[in-house]
């Protein structure tokens, strides 16, 4: 019957991913994870075409590269997502057989059952990325050094297996580092605990120091081949101004490490980690039955029999068969899991810097603590044993009650459709056009070579927390994928759209907001139109009746105000194709500038912030006739309010457009801009340094004429 239910949870987990592999479009990683694997192909190394060394998921690259051989392009991310579908699932029935040999058969359905129904375990077994390789070599991991650190004959060979996973674990995904120190303790108390009466536990044999040269081995050959992949932009290794390798190694390890705690970083955590409803309980149920198996633990430890001076004797010395493991081994299994698992997330919580506690790192470790659920759960059953029976039939009935919810919002959020989105640019590509795009990865797989034949066709644009994305940071940035130039500013990403007659901007609607700012959104806004948008992706191609944003003012200045902004130029467009020659004639003076009544007056104004500006300003705008009356005006938040001043920056430079409509009665004459910022609720103006109008607005130095409209 058991093997008919096993068989049966991992028919249904392969169903769910196997879902989920048809059903959602690639994650923005699965891009990065083909290119390496098909560059596998063509040269035997990950290397990307920016020239950088991929070791991210190193060993699932190479793993899924045989089965890219086999992909047609279109086919390409389903087949790639193959080995995860395979792998996820493969775990399942292996959680199982470690639940059922060390603690019980029931345990060990309930956590193969938990994990075949996990949205994350669904989520990552259906994508191409590491995370369910991952998981399967930490559960193998985690079975191995606790089975090598009994006291058994055969121990030591099960340990350099456990180093082969160890190996396995880290050239797959660097973050199993953290399992280190607590698997190293863990087997430190199981060795203790399970030692013979009168040996010496293996960790003070003669052996172990060649074991521990092993670890020391195993773990700089990962932490080299993460430092070849330059993290955080760091030079590649041999360069100039790179350390000693021992120097980069250590490097390496903690960049990403933080000593200090940060409660609202580390809540956030928990709360995405085990505050979701399908764990949440969960978690409730592990500490409630941690404590109560610490209880019965401390207390086994005084009255049992098999104690022998302060030690366990082992399964085999006491007689129990390994498929009915014994109370005392179900407890040392339990300890040996709380130890890794609750270590690892203190490790988290108070080693890493707040950027690395994210739950997708922890995905590896789950197997772990569903193991440490059904255990608890076995405790607590045993407190009424006249109850025992129901009380596994209502946990997987409240469990399934909450799964469903989650499996559905897994299901039901998907990713942006960046392959349809480059697809739909590939088929309206034409010669001369310039793609901007934070996924230069998915760029390249969908319009392949294109940068090869006209140089800077692809750029990485990208404005906020840019550091982590770029290689050559100091010199000439670029970015990780694809070496494609870095657009980082919204100066850079006009300049862009004025060079090119066509620009693609190829973005989403979750990163959007996060990684540009309120200039970026309004020169987006004003410069380009969204012509394809599909499942968060979005496609934008310049406005072809643009009015191009200039880079830089054509007259400069330094008009302060308050002492916290600066005005330090401006810029009006000029257009005189629509005047006569005639009309043309008064306006050859460079401080004069001719339109017509209905005309429109296209300004940009050249901002910078010298210190944090705590209210948000209007701009304001007032054309006046030679009577000092405003004849036209507008007044308007930064970029319409996307970008408003308590959010600039200091020292940022913040070129903002503005338009003003002549009324078209306006009278030939000439007239005067003055410009200038208040609150809008209280209606008081920023004062000006050495203000002449006495009124706290700014003139410019430039005379508008309207001219005849004949």
């Amino acid at each position: 019957m058991k093997g008919i239910l096993i068989l049966l949870l991992t028919a249904v987990a392969f169903a769910l991913r196997l879902a989920y592999l048809l059903h959602s479009h690639p994650f923005i990683d699965e891009f990065t994870t083909v290119l390496a694997a098909r560059a596998i192909l063509q040269s035997g190394l990950p290397v990307l075409p920016s020239g950088l060394f991929y070791e991210h998921g190193l060993l699932f690259s190479y793993l899924d590269a045989p089965f890219l051989a086999l992909a047609g392009e279109r086919s390409q991310f389903a087949v790639a997502r193959i080995p995860s579908l395979i792998i996820g699932t493969a775990t399942v029935p292996l959680l199982y057989w470690v639940g059922q040999r060390w603690l019980s058969a029931r345990a060990g359905l309930v956590a193969a059952a938990l994990l075949a129904f996990s949205p994350e375990g669904v989520v990552w077994g259906g994508r191409a990325r590491m995370y369910a390789l991952a998981q399967l070599l930490v559960l193998l991991l985690a079975l191995l050094v606790y089975q090598g650190s009994r006291g058994e004959d055969s121990a030591r060979k099960v340990r350099w297996l456990a180093l082969a996973a160890l190996l396995g674990a880290l050239l797959t995904q660097l973050g199993a580092l953290i399992l280190v120190p607590p698997l190293l303790i863990g087997a430190l108390v199981v060795g203790w605990s399970t030692r013979p009466a009168g040996v010496r536990p293996w960790f003070l044999r003669r052996g172990v120091l060649v074991e521990g040269a092993a670890l020391a081995a195993v773990i700089g050959l990962s932490v080299l081949v993460k430092r070849l992949g330059q993290p955080l932009g760091a030079a590649p290794l041999g360069s100039s101004g790179v350390g000693g390798l021992l120097e980069e190694l250590i490097g390496t390890v903690t960049y990403q490490t933080g000593l200090a705690w940060d409660g609202e970083s580390a809540v956030k955590f928990l709360a995405r980690q085990f505050g979701v409803p399908h764990h949440l309980w969960l978690t409730i149920i592990a500490v409630a039955g941690g404590l109560l198996w610490l209880t019965v633990w401390l207390l086994s430890r005084k009255s049992s029999k098999q104690q022998v001076s302060g030690t366990f004797v082992s399964a085999s010395q006491s007689g129990n068969s390994p498929s009915s493991p014994s109370a005392l081994q179900s407890h040392s299994f339990l300890l040996y899991l709380w130890l890794v698992f609750g270590l690892s997330v203190i490790e988290m919580l108070l080693l890493l810097e707040p950027w690395r506690r994210n739950p997708r790192y922890l995905v590896m470790a789950l197997p772990l603590f569903y193991l440490i659920v059904t255990g608890s759960l076995g405790q607590i059953s045993k407190i009424r044993p006249q109850i025992s029976s129901a009380i596994l039939p209502v946990f997987l009935v409240v469990q399934a009650g909450f799964l469903v919810p989650d499996l559905r919002i897994a299901y039901r959020t998907p990713e942006p459709a960046y392959e349809e989105a480059f697809q739909y640019v590939a088929d309206q590509w034409q010669p001369g056009d310039v793609l901007l795009t934070i996924n230069t990865s998915a760029a390249s797989l969908f319009l392949g070579d294109r940068n090869h034949s006209s140089a800077g066709v692809y750029q990485f644009a990208i404005q906020e927390d840019a550091r982590q994305f770029l290689l050559d940071v100091d010199t000439q940035p670029v970015d990780r994928w694809l070496g494609a130039p870095w657009v980082g500013t919204a100066a850079d990403f006009n300049q862009v759209l004025n060079e090119h007659p066509r620009a693609w901007f190829v973005v989403d609607t979750i990163r959007l907001p996060v990684y540009y700012r309120g200039d970026w959104l309004a020169a987006l806004a004003s410069q380009m139109d969204l012509v394809w948008s599909e499942d968060n992706a979005l496609v934008y191609l310049t406005r072809p009746d643009r009015v191009p944003v200039p880079t830089g003012p054509d007259v400069a200045l330094s008009a302060r105000f308050g002492d916290i902004i600066v005005l330090n130029g401006y810029s009006i467009a000029r257009n005189y194709d629509y005047l006569t020659e005639a009309q043309v004639g008064p306006c050859q003076a460079d401080q004069v500038l001719c339109f017509k009544p209905d005309d429109r007056l296209h300004l940009t104004f050249f901002w910078q912030a010298l210190a944090p500006v705590m209210a948000d300003y209007t701009v304001f705008l007032h054309l006046r006739d030679e009577r000092g009356v405003t004849v036209a005006q507008q007044d308007s938040q930064p970029f319409d309010g996307l970008y408003p001043t308590s959010q600039w920056r200091p020292g940022e430079t913040i070129a903002q457009p503005l338009t003003v409509d002549l009324p078209p009665d306006l009278p030939f004459g000439a007239y005067s801009l003055h410009v200038g910022l208040y609150r809008l609720d209280t209606m008081t103006r920023l004062s000006i340094d050495q203000d002449a109008s006495g009124e706290n607005a700014f003139t410019l130095d430039q005379t508008i004429l309207v001219v005849s409209g004949e």
